[in-house]
């Protein structure tokens, strides 16, 4: 018989399966698989026939994340990097179109093909964080010339194209050579890429296990697929199927058929949940009052709609909340409690806030305004990111100096010379992105931001990248709104006003956000032994088409909602403009000082408690310190956008403990489905606004006003 009637399926030295040439017994069958199971290929780059798929796919992917983060981040401020979604439904789409024809294009996707697809993805869909979409341009909107000295300022379409361009590319340039530093000498352990690499390796069946450097076990994967192949065989030779067909015709009977069974399951998965949470947005569209469901009246408890307490039964929120975890939302959940249920009605019973009517509002003095329930919890918030920020980074300050103090060796590099960035194609780049950030920001505010304020910023953007970078690749956390607030700060001591104060926290934002992006996305590559240089190629694709995306998403919701009303109140935008004010104006709600300052000192040594344990105690502490930033975003948003995600997150819990295996398989697939669902209907739900189709208010027909429900 020919292998092809025999063999194992056969794609590319990039994929998972291979053919097998030899007809002798199952050991050797085995041993044969598993010496041709690679995670390199030393000849991969990005311009292969899959890899240019996957570029495209992967910006297809990330372009409908790029939307959804636009939608979710105009609404609570939270933005998804999106890898290991990126990662699962890239895989999935190859998969699909590869059902018939196993060897055509879609057949010989791989493991190192679906690093550059997430890669590519998460470029694209971050932007509307990097960019400022979801927190500084709504704030560049909020201006008041009253006030501020400065008239709102709304971008056209073409200064944001522009202001995107002139954000999307130094941070990226800028993470290259801190590869080498984070990576190779300090073995940062990056929890999201690490976990990418993990899913990745899973799905194409590639080894799981890796040591504590990131290299993977080589005996481990051996005694790993020596068990599968014989825990398969064993099940065929019970019901005498391994003597008719064969060792090779088990093998490939297993993987035509089981293999596809489960993934059929995973995509009913997919469909069901993205199906169920679509349905709920179109309910939220229909029937506007289903969006915030007020359980205080239901149960005659007028305390808790006051206060923001009552249930937006949004899927995707449920979605976000399983993949955050419950450590994130228990410490959202409890500054929701804090904010919401304690300092604020102390805060209005004591006189020093105040509810203001829409006829207030247009009569209230600036420290009115200034001085409402939300804004005075937000500065307490605020409080806490700072000094969170400004002691996390000191102390990353610290273990910098120290690391490089020692001087230790860069470990091997798996990548081959070919395979690196080249150094002139990165100074080049830096050089030219830094001169096109000075150039473009000053012109789009007809040169009212000083171009050496924006040198400045672009060289605290590097400072504050490299902290940022340290951070994410030990607590898989960015604390980027933390190091564009202390940009602030610092440029409000060089006379900087608030329009400058923005632009600078931007581009710091900027900075952080691309640098720590790309350097997950090296490490994924490094624990499958990818190409550095193709990673950056992605990033590089997907940074461009995220600046048309994100300007596109943007000017699809701020054309049918008003930004800074419901649904959209663009929370972090108040953050960014109530800083900048504060820096500038002094303008502080009243009796508010004592309570930043306890909460920021409460804020500041959390950091500190957590660096000063010892590592076999971490684990404990972590469970009993709340998270900082979960705990501030939890402060200044409604509660009605945290109880969903808190709900997530116990069903998370529970879904574990009570069908690991179910849980494996599905977990991810079902979340990723509730927050695409709502995501991508929201585009649907803009075109229904748009076109002015009617929806029902408590039972009668009324058409939406322009500004939003």
């Amino acid at each position: 018989r020919s292998p092809q009637a025999t063999g194992i399926t056969n794609m590319s030295r990039r994929g998972s399966r291979f053919w097998s040439e030899s007809e002798d017994g199952l050991m050797k069958e085995y041993d044969s698989l598993a010496e041709k199971i690679p995670v390199k290929n030393e000849d991969y780059d990005a311009f292969t026939s899959t890899g240019i798929m996957s570029v495209v796919i992967g910006t297809l992917v990330g372009g409908l994340l790029c939307f959804s983060n636009t939608y979710f981040g105009l609404q609570t401020g939270w933005v998804t990097m999106g890898s290991l979604q990126s990662s699962l439904l890239g895989f999935g789409i190859f998969k699909l179109f590869a059902i018939r024809n196993r060897k055509n294009l879609f057949g010989r996707f791989g493991p190192l093909d679906n690093v550059l697809l997430q890669t590519t993805a998460v470029a694209a869909a971050t932007m509307p964080l990097a960019g400022g979409f979801v927190g500084i341009i709504p704030a560049f909107n909020k201006l008041d010339l009253k006030r501020d000295g400065i008239a709102p300022f709304e971008l056209s379409v073409w200064n944001m194209l522009i202001w995107a361009l002139a954000l999307c590319f130094f941070g990226v340039f800028f993470a290259v050579p801190l590869r080498k530093q984070a990576i190779l000498r300090e073995k940062l352990k990056f929890p999201s890429g690490t976990a990418t690499a993990q899913m990745i390796k899973v799905l194409h069946k590639c080894p799981t296990n890796v040591d504590s450097d990131g290299e993977e076990d080589d005996s481990a994967r051996e005694s790993m697929n020596l068990a599968l192949v014989e825990e398969r065989s064993s099940l065929m030779k019970e019901s005498g199927f391994a003597e008719y067909m064969g060792i090779d015709s088990i093998m490939k009977y297993y993987e035509e058929n089981l293999d596809e069974t489960l993934w059929q399951k995973k995509w009913t998965a997919l469909g069901v949940s993205f199906g169920a949470s679509a349905v709920i947005t179109l309910l939220f569209y229909f029937i506007p009052v289903t969006r915030n469901l007020p359980i205080g009246t239901w149960i005659h408890v007028p305390f808790l709609v006051t206060w923001g307490w009552n249930l937006t039964p949004s899927l995707s929120y449920v979605g976000q909340g399983m993949i955050m975890g419950l450590h994130t939302n228990v410490s959202m959940l409890l500054g929701a409690i804090t904010g919401w249920a304690i300092l604020g009605p102390i805060s209005v019973n004591n006189g020093w806030s105040k509810f203001l009517s829409k006829t207030e509002m247009d009569t209230a003095t600036s420290i009115q305004k200034a001085s409402q329930p939300s804004n005075w919890i937000l500065w307490i918030a605020l409080s806490i990111l700072i000094c969170e920020a400004i002691t996390g980074l000191l102390i990353l300050v610290i273990k910098v100096v120290h690391s490089l103090a020692k001087r230790r060796p860069a470990a091997h590099d798996p990548a081959l010379p070919h395979q690196l960035v080249p150094t002139w194609a990165w100074v080049s780049g830096l050089v030219a992105s830094c001169i096109l950030c000075v150039v473009l920001i000053p012109s789009i505010f007809n040169w009212k931001v000083l171009w050496y304020l924006v040198v400045f910023s672009l060289f605290l953007s590097f400072i504050v990248s490299i902290l940022a970078v340290k951070s994410l690749g030990e607590t898989d956390l960015n604390p980027v709104s933390g190091v564009g607030k202390i940009s602030q700060i610092l440029v409000a001591f060089l006379g900087a006003d608030i329009l400058t104060s923005l632009v600078s926290g931007a581009i710091a934002e900027a900075g952080a956000s691309q640098a720590g992006d790309l350097m997950q996305d090296l490490k994924t590559a490094h624990i499958l032994k990818a190409s550095p240089r193709a990673m950056f190629i992605g990033q590089m694709v997907g940074s461009i088409s995220s600046i048309f995306f994100s300007v596109f998403a943007y000017k699809m919701y701020s054309t049918i909602h008003t930004i800074g009303t419901p649904p959209f109140t663009a929370p972090t935008a108040n953050l960014w403009l109530d800083t900048a004010r504060a820096l500038r104006h002094k303008e502080i709600p009243h009796s508010v000082i004592p309570f930043c300052i306890a909460f920021g000192i409460i804020g500041g040594l959390l950091p500190i408690i957590e660096a000063l344990v010892p590592v076999k105690h971490k684990k404990k502490i972590h469970w009993i310190l709340p998270n900082g930033i979960a705990f501030a975003i939890g402060m200044y948003i409604t509660p009605n956008w945290t109880i969903p995600r808190f709900i997530g997150a116990l069903i998370n819990v529970i879904w574990k403990k009570g069908w690991k295996q179910s849980h494996l398989n599905y977990m991810i697939i079902v979340a990723s489905g509730f927050v695409l669902g709502e995501g991508m209907l929201s585009i649907l739900t803009a075109g229904f606004k748009a076109f002015g189709i009617p929806v029902w208010d408590i039972g009668c027909v009324s058409q939406q006003s322009s500004s939003g429900h």
